[in-house]
């Protein structure tokens, strides 16, 4: 008769135990891998940027100030556009003022200065500055949007205004001469582009019923510029602003024993 041995005590459950633990394992797995498919699945989920940058902020963000004023340019809005939230936004930008400080940087930075002849006078320098800024503003005219939204002067547009003073510096002037100088300027030569480019144009036509409105003397006055003031074209009048400029920092320098 064959011999049966006994059971061991706890033998059969411990291979319970195994097994369970095994099927537990199994199931973690399954449940990993399929977690692991998610992110694939939703990456490429159509209209959804694969990875946000600063430099398709920027971009969108330039974009949306074509459209809209400075008022109406939002976080929420530039994120919208790119498919977002606002929050992955803060990962680049603190604020919607540093957004808007970066993209004046951005377009600053692009200003070529175009290259000096041999010998060119620095009137001619500067004069070429004044007409390579215009033609930048013209290409990018949000520029005049976003310039000092915070009071801050940027490096962007250091670069910009660095031939201004390195020409001024050239001519002798230093110091609080020199900065004062180039702030005057850089700043009347943006007045004179935003005057025409940014904010729209004080030339219009000057109707008989608007100076209806006006005095005997004033009428007057203005009825004899009433046929020039329409034919003058925005060249012509930076042309002019621009030359004025020039003149006056001849007289500056002349006054200084600078101009030969």
């Amino acid at each position: 008769m064959a011999h049966r041995s006994a059971p061991v005590p706890g033998k059969s459950r411990m291979a319970r135990a195994v097994t369970r633990k095994a099927k537990i394992t199994a199931g973690s797995a399954v449940a990993e891998k399929k977690t692991d498919a998610t992110p694939a699945r939703r990456a490429s989920s159509p209209g959804r940027p694969a990875r946000l940058s600063r430099e398709m902020i920027l971009e969108k963000s330039m974009e949306l100030l074509v459209e809209h004023s400075i008022e109406g340019f939002t976080l929420a809005r530039v994120a919208d556009a790119l498919d977002t939230v606002s929050m992955a936004l803060y990962n680049y930008f603190p604020s919607r003022e540093a957004l808007l400080n970066a993209v004046a940087d951005h377009i600053c930075k692009q200003f070529r200065m175009p290259k000096a002849k041999p010998g060119q006078a620095w009137q001619d320098t500067l004069r070429a500055w004044l007409w390579a800024v215009k033609k930048h503003a013209e290409k990018n005219p949000v520029i005049f949007k976003v310039m000092g939204v915070d009071g801050r002067t940027s490096a962007g547009w250091l670069s910009i205004t660095y031939t201004v003073g390195r020409t001024l510096h050239e001519q002798g002037l230093r110091g609080r001469e020199l900065a004062a100088t180039v702030w005057l300027f850089c700043s009347q030569a943006i007045g004179l582009l935003m005057s025409e480019y940014g904010q729209g144009s004080f030339r219009s036509s000057l109707s008989l019923s608007h100076l209806e409105q006006l005095g005997p003397e004033q009428q007057e006055f203005f009825l004899q510029l009433r046929n020039y003031h329409v034919p003058l074209t925005a060249e012509e009048l930076l042309e002019e602003g621009f030359n004025d400029l020039i003149a006056n920092l001849e007289r500056k320098i002349a006054l200084r024993g600078k101009l030969p």
